[in-house]
C-alpha cells in the first residue's frame, strides 16, 4: 500500500491493518505518529481516576 492509502483509513481500520500485517513498517509507524498526537490525560490522584473512568463509562453507554 501506500503512504496516501495509509492516510484514507480511519484509525480503527490502520490499527487492524499493523494487526493482520505486523511486518507492515510503514503501517505501524503512521499508527504510532497518530496515537501520538492524541490528547493525554494526566491522573495525580486516585479520586481523578476514578471520576474519569465513571464518565468513559457512562459515555460508552449513552452511545
Amino acid at each position: 500500500m501506500t503512504d496516501s492509502n495509509y492516510q484514507a483509513m480511519t484509525n480503527e481500520e490502520l490499527r487492524d491493518c499493523v494487526r493482520y500485517y505486523p511486518k507492515d513498517v510503514e503501517a505501524f509507524h503512521i499508527l504510532m505518529d497518530r496515537l501520538e498526537q492524541r490528547p493525554k490525560v494526566i491522573f495525580t490522584t486516585d479520586e481523578e481516576i476514578e471520576a474519569e473512568l465513571k464518565k468513559r463509562i457512562n459515555q460508552s453507554r449513552s452511545q
